[in-house]
């Protein structure tokens, strides 16, 4: 086929969440099918990941626009009765360069990675359109209106009631709509769009992961015994779930394990998230090109979002890395899987005292649990099942009976509750 790929990021190197979703769809899809990406980013690629990118595609076009350019276009946008994200993520000579492809390629189908994106792929033609949402942007600013002040608030609502008349656009000329769980398909189903959304999980490179699986590496062999946390540290969701581990968790598991050391890894942390850098045996690394060697270091790998929000990605990543992992019920709810949980669920500061200072004392647990996330990440998040599943919708004779068995598998009870039950910790590691 040729596929036209519309993403809000040059999808390399996949250091983001959607980066990871995006550019895993890009690299398989590309061996099977010739493949045209446009997209736009605050900066210029480096000159060896365009390179990477080029490698894959018959054409690639990055639209470069500052962080100030890019909120003065959203701005204008919002004044002018649309949305803050359209504005931000228009481009004019983006849309010339779509155009110009549509022109001299005949499309077979265009993959769009969110909804801000969705315009462009109105000058594709007739191509089959499917729209990766990957998560529902205007619930998430329902819900940081929430957490804000007035006149922040204000300007939050006003972003998710614009963003939502777009979505319901970019719904409406889409032939299918893949979000990241069955939490994210509930809150567009409650806006009648049952039909078209399906569930399709992000998956990961299970072998580049592997690779962190490693029984010589457990904490009892060891001087010190590290609990790790990944994620973008300027993203609000991370940065409270880093402040709320920090304030009611860390002294606690510090106290009782003095050797404990506590990792905060990712991108462009924020002076909240480098503040904790400053106390005993933390370490905030800020942005790194490779976490495998921080997740190698991981004894007890740990998520703190309280949030439902979309999926938190690093969680899959660590499932993969066979980390033992103690995460919110928000978190895992967010994650697929069968039988007993991959990790164990904590909610209050105490369960989590306990669940993390257990694991830390026990290697053999850990490990063990280990072994259950990674058996989880290869049964539920294979990179290629998952863009097996995309490909199929990307064809128009084999889309239907791919929607029709998405259809059945919900209604045979294969789709996750909304939120996970509290799970005894012995039971979950044991079990």
């Amino acid at each position: 086929m040729k596929l036209l790929m519309l993403t809000p990021r040059f999808p390399y190197p996949p250091t983001r969440g959607d980066c990871l979703r995006s550019w895993g769809e890009l690299e398989l899809l590309s061996e099977s099918h010739d493949v045209w990406l446009a997209c736009i980013d605050r900066s210029a690629p480096a000159p060896e990941h365009l390179a990477h990118v080029q490698r894959r595609c018959r054409g690639v076009a990055v639209a470069v626009r500052g962080g100030l350019m890019s909120m003065f276009f959203g701005g204008a946008s919002l004044l002018r009765g649309g949305s803050l994200s359209a504005g931000y993520f228009g481009d004019g000579g983006l849309e010339q360069i779509v155009r110009r492809w549509s022109e001299t390629v005949v499309f077979d189908a265009v993959l769009t990675v969110s909804s801000a994106m969705a315009p462009y792929a109105e000058w594709a033609g007739e191509a089959r359109r499917v729209l990766d949402m990957n998560d529902v942007d205007s619930w998430k600013w329902n819900h940081f209106a929430r957490l804000r002040k007035a006149p922040l608030s204000w300007l939050y609502k006003l972003e998710a009631r614009r963003l939502a008349a777009l979505e319901e656009r970019a719904l409406a000329g889409s032939d299918v709509c893949l979000v990241v769980n069955e939490r994210e398909r509930r809150k567009l189903v409650e806006r009648g769009h049952a039909a078209r959304v399906v569930v399709s999980r992000t998956g990961v490179d299970l072998e580049y992961y592997g690779a962190v699986v490693d029984r010589t590496a457990r904490a009892s062999q060891r001087a010190d015994l590290t609990i790790g946390m990944l994620g973008s540290m300027f993203y609000g969701p991370n940065v409270r779930a880093v402040s709320w581990f920090g304030k009611r968790v860390w002294p606690l598991v510090k106290r009782d394990v003095p050797r404990a050391r506590w990792l905060i890894v990712g991108n462009r942390p924020t002076r909240t998230v480098r503040r904790w850098g400053r106390a005993e045996g933390v370490t905030v690394t800020g942005f790194v090109p490779d976490v495998r060697p921080y997740l190698r270091e991981t004894d007890v790998f740990v998520n703190a979002v309280h949030e439902e929000i979309g999926v938190q990605t690093k969680l899959i990543e660590a499932l993969a890395a066979g980390k033992a992992a103690v995460v919110t019920p928000q978190a895992a709810a967010g994650i697929d899987y069968a039988g007993d949980p991959p990790f164990v669920v904590a909610e209050t500061p105490a369960e989590f005292v306990q669940a993390v200072r257990r694991l830390l004392h026990d290697g053999e647990l850990a490990w063990e649990l280990g072994l259950r996330a990674r058996s989880a990440a290869v049964a539920k998040y294979r990179a290629r099942d998952q863009v097996a599943q995309i490909e199929r919708f990307l064809r128009p004779h084999r889309a239907s009976t791919v929607l029709q068995q998405a259809t059945a598998d919900r209604a045979h009870g294969a789709a996750l509750p909304a939120v996970m039950p509290q799970v005894d910790e012995q039971k979950a590691v044991r079990a």
